[in-house]
């Protein structure tokens, strides 16, 4: 298995992209030379089938897309760049060899579009569910390093993208969410929240500039969700923050189906709440959420695609509180998915 993994890794590389791997797949450890005065950054990721994925839901090539882009997520949100992975795999006698060839076509896929090589990592059985688990390390340059601890009272607090896409797509893939194909346009929409879940993309593009704009003050990727983003960023700045709710960005898509008639009448709720529950709660969305001096929130906007201002960062004493348009509190019930805790 591990000869074949090797074989298939290394026919996507040219020679001049493994330069500086002096030893890979089929040692005991990667050995890769060092770039100059930058510094390591490095992440690991595990995915469980039934806890983070089920076969059922999507296949093994979109399986190991999403896991190389979990990572490649968290390290663009310190202002690295990604390059190196180790990737460790358990699966199941009852799980085929093409099973494998396609998990590692998935990761292969997402490690081309943003500049990874995946070398080395391991293989062993698991007696009932697949398991993986993906390590990856990339560069920064000294000085652009951004942690979740750096936000101030008075920074306003950006995202990229939209948010709640992927948990909805996710509720309408598992048959929890059923929205009745009424026009072409209801089909479209349906099909991109669930693409979103399927194939997310990791800010890339916006996060190495502003890493290298050195822009932000504070980051974090929103797979938790934006609820939770938000509030890990407060805790690590020790600050609060006051979010507008009419600011967070919702895609056409979501904002549609969450506002059909029969849909609000049967989950007693409005489709605006509705909508706003899942960009708050929903996670998997791999946007990026940061804080941003006052004075470089013109620049932000106009130099970093996709961007939108929801907030501000406060005294801590305020904690985290949503706002609506007169700026009363709104109390909203619910909270992102947590690992220990009981669902939602």
């Amino acid at each position: 298995m591990i000869e074949r993994i090797k074989k298939k890794v290394e026919k996507n590389y040219l020679p001049s992209e493994v330069k500086r791997i002096i030893a890979g797949i089929g040692d005991d450890a990667a050995v890769i030379e060092p770039c100059g005065e930058k510094l390591l950054v490095a992440t690991t990721d595990t995915m469980v089938e039934s806890v983070h994925f089920n076969t059922e839901d999507m296949n093994f090539e979109k399986i190991g897309y999403k896991a190389m882009v979990s990572s490649i997520s968290d390290i663009i949100a310190m202002g690295g760049k990604p390059k190196y992975a180790l990737v460790s795999l358990a699966v199941c006698k009852d799980n085929l060899t093409k099973d494998v060839d396609d998990l590692y076509e998935g990761m292969l896929r997402c490690g081309r579009e943003f500049g990874v090589m995946i070398v080395g990592g391991d293989v062993v059985t698991s007696p009932r569910n697949v398991v993986i688990t993906l390590s990856l390390f990339g560069e920064v340059v000294r000085g652009r390093v951004i942690c979740r601890s750096g936000a101030k009272v008075g920074d306003r607090i950006l995202v990229t993208g939209n948010f709640g896409d992927s948990s909805a797509g996710l509720e309408i893939l598992k048959g929890k969410w059923k929205i009745p194909a009424k026009s072409d346009y209801v089909g479209k929409c349906k099909k991109r929240l669930v693409n979103k879940h399927l194939l997310p993309e990791p800010r890339v593009e916006e996060a190495e500039i502003i890493s290298r704009k050195r822009l932000a003050t504070a980051m974090i990727d929103s797979s938790d969700g934006l609820d939770l983003s938000i509030k890990f960023i407060c805790q690590a700045s020790k600050v609060g923050a006051k979010i507008w709710l009419e600011k967070i960005p919702i895609s056409p898509s979501l904002r549609y189906l969450t506002s059909q008639r029969e849909e609000a009448s049967s989950l007693g709720l409005k489709g605006a709440i509705r909508a706003l529950k899942f960009a708050l709660y929903g996670g998997e969305d791999y946007e990026l959420v940061f804080a941003v001096p006052r004075g470089k929130v013109e620049k932000v906007l106009r130099d970093v695609p996709h961007t939108t201002m929801i907030g501000e960062i406060v005294s801590a004493k305020w904690r985290v509180r949503y706002l609506d348009k007169e700026n009363r509190e709104v109390k909203l019930k619910g909270r992102g998915y947590e690992h220990f805790k009981t669902s939602p």
